[in-house]
């Protein structure tokens, strides 16, 4: 039986801010959770055309694993422990699918809790 002949096109890399990206647009889907504000530095590389979602950094070990911490903040009587849950099931989903990306770890750090009116 003949072997096909496969054409190696080269490789493609994906900026770890991509990842980034894909882990905000998840977040934003999830209901009662936001991303922390920007701070100073980070707004003023956005002015610079280097935005990179605040609350977000990935992380590549020398063995190019990929880490992702997300700093968030929560609704007002939610249950934390269950939506960290969520983030890291929601986020390794939505990267996986999107990259075909393994994350080694999804570090969800909640920062704060958000009232209503605030």
């Amino acid at each position: 039986m003949k072997q096909p002949y496969q054409i190696d096109l080269g490789t493609v890399h994906i900026h770890k801010n991509v990842i980034a990206d894909i882990v905000a647009a998840a977040i934003a889907d999830i209901d009662g959770v936001s991303l922390i504000p920007r701070n100073f530095s980070e707004s003023v590389l956005e002015l610079l055309g280097q935005a990179v979602p605040a609350g977000i950094t990935v992380y590549i070990d020398e063995n190019s694993d990929v880490s992702v911490e997300i700093k968030v903040f929560v609704r007002y009587g939610m249950n934390i422990p269950d939506i960290g849950r969520h983030i890291q099931d929601v986020v390794r989903s939505m990267v996986q699918k999107t990259v075909d990306i393994g994350l080694k770890e999804i570090n969800v750090n909640i920062q704060g809790i958000e009232r209503g009116g605030q």
